[in-house]
Formats: structure tokens, sequence, C-alpha cells
């Protein structure tokens, strides 16, 4: 007589069942063995490009957990959120709970500095606060400072380097990143390292192909010597992932006309999708660690897959530099 295979018990079954308010029940597949490179000087090991949630927001929150569950099956161990968004952020962390991913997972955490408003000033630390509740986590391996609405304000970034000394210390924060500093103020962050603030070992900026004046210049030059990994955002947009399921952020301009036409043909040569392609270009370049690529669907974590490991030729990087420039 034919009997009911009988299901193991474990300890992932009853830490799964204690938070019902994970977005799935069920126990998911583990973070698969996948490529591992290092983040700059900060210890950590990171696949290879991190999976951005910026737009979880817009998708059923079913079709964000099988994003999360396909970017783990895939090697993927990187997931970064901001304190932005208090549903993705309890999305975010109802999976890892679930899951029983975290000592697996490395988050990195973008969070607005202390900047003032119309009630007075808005510490960093209100902000942590946020994204560690909706996680329901302890700490997060790199917070990056968003001090893009600070203006070239030495004072604030200061301030902002102090309010993060107490979470370093205090093992809540691992590493230090920072989003919108210019050269000025990396080169000023160095200094204020020196006499004992925290210092910034991870940078985030938009950098791409066709989006490449801002990083390249001053800012890759203060950013080499200085081993601080780079981690280029908006480095994909969304006009090149196939089948967006809604309109998205419109792609940048400059995927067009010649441009769109070469990253055609060297695709065509190296069997990756544009989108790959691209993100093989972008993590090519000098200092850039792991992009943060946005995606809104699951086959986006396949045609982005075997860019973790793809490398281009030099004719290939060189084609595609050479038009990209311009």
């Amino acid at each position: 007589m034919d009997t009911a295979p009988t299901r193991t018990h474990s300890a992932r079954d009853d830490h799964a069942t204690t938070h019902p308010s994970a977005p799935l029940p069920e126990v998911g597949p583990p973070v698969a063995h996948g490529p591992r490179i290092p983040l700059g000087r900060t210890g950590l090991q990171v696949f290879p490009f991190a999976l951005g949630t910026a737009g979880f927001g817009r998708i059923d929150p079913r079709a964000a957990t099988a994003i999360l569950d396909r970017y783990a099956e895939s090697g993927g161990n990187a997931v970064h959120v901001t304190d932005r968004d208090a549903d993705v952020l309890e999305l975010v962390g109802g999976w890892i709970r679930s899951r029983g991913v975290r000592d697996d997972i490395l988050l990195t955490a973008r969070v607005g500095a202390p900047r003032r408003t119309r009630t007075g000033d808005e510490r960093l630390a209100t902000g942590f606060d946020r994204v560690l509740d909706g996680l329901r986590a302890e700490r997060v391996d790199v917070l990056t400072l968003d001090t893009a609405a600070q203006g070239h304000d030495a004072t604030r970034l200061e301030h902002a380097l102090a309010a993060a000394e107490p979470l370093v210390a205090s093992d809540a924060v691992r590493s230090v990143g920072a989003y919108g500093l210019d050269a000025t103020q990396l080169l000023e962050a160095r200094v204020l390292a020196s006499g004992g603030y925290p210092r910034i070992d991870v940078f985030e900026t938009p950098y791409g192909l066709g989006d490449r004046a801002g990083f390249e210049g001053d800012l890759r030059r203060v950013v080499v010597p200085q081993r601080v990994a780079v981690t280029p955002v908006d480095a994909i947009p969304l006009s090149l992932l196939a089948h967006v399921p809604r309109p998205g952020r419109a792609g940048i301009p400059r995927f067009r006309g010649r441009l769109m036409r070469a990253l055609d043909a060297v695709s065509r040569e190296a069997g990756l999708t544009a989108a790959a392609t691209a993100l093989a270009w972008v993590r090519a370049q000098r200092a850039v660690a792991a992009p943060i690529v946005d995606v809104l669907a699951v086959h986006h974590i396949d045609d982005l897959a075997p860019a973790a490991t793809a490398e281009l030729t030099t004719a290939q990087a060189a084609r595609l530099d050479r038009i990209g420039s311009r």
C-alpha cells in the first residue's frame, strides 16, 4: 500500500511558523553557493551584484518574494533597502526570517543622514531605527549615509559620521558607506577618518553605460587609491530588462542609437542579454564591486545572473567604451 512521504520536522520550521507576518509561510530554498568577491576593505564577501528593492512597492508582495527567492537560488547574498518604505522593509525582513537566511544575507541600507527639517534636525539614528524596526533585525552589514540633500556642508558630513560612530561601536553596523558625496567631500571624509570617525568603505553612485560622466573623473581618482568599493546604482535601466510588468523609470536616453546597436551586437557575440552585457561591462570597471540592480520580475534575475561570472573580451569592452563615452 502506498504511504504518503513523511516530512522531517526542523528547527527552521519552528522559526518560520513563529512569524505569521512573513510574506510566504513555507520555508523557501536556502541561499545557493555562488561566486563571491571582496567588498573593498570591509572584509565582507558579496555576490557580484546586489538586489535592489526600490521597485518592490510597485509589485505584488508575492512577486517580490519570488524575486528574492530566485536571487538566493542564483547564489545572490546582498539585498539593498532604504529607510523610505516601511512595507518593503517588512517584506524583506519577513522573507529573511521565513527562509532562515539572516547569516547568509548581507543587508545594505541607505539611510538619510542628519538633515534640517521643518521640525528641526532629524537624526540618522531615527532612520536607522526605522530600518531595524521594519526588518526586525539587530544589525545591518553596510550602512550607507545618504547626504545627497545636504549639498557641500562639511559640518553635516561630520555630524553624519559622528552619528554613525556609536552604531559601528555597538556592532549594529559592520561597515559605513555614503551616497551623494562629491570628490572633495570624499577627501574630507578621509581626513575625518584619520581623526577617529568611521571610515567610508563603500560608495553608492549612479554609474553605467550611458551615464558615465558623473563618476569617471575626480570621483574615480579619489576612490581607487582609497580602495573604496563602488556599488553603482541605476547601472541597468529598466528599459533594458524584458517585459517590465508596468511602466517604470525611463531608460537612460543615451541607450539609443549607436550605443544600443553596439550593445546588441556585443550581447549576441557574448551570448548574453543586453542587460547582462551592460552589467558585465560595469562590473569590469575599476573600483566597482557589486552594482545594485532593481528588478521587477523573476525572469529579470534569470536575465542578469550570467553576468555574475561573464567576462567581456577586450575588444568587446573597448567597443562599448568607445561609443558609451560619447
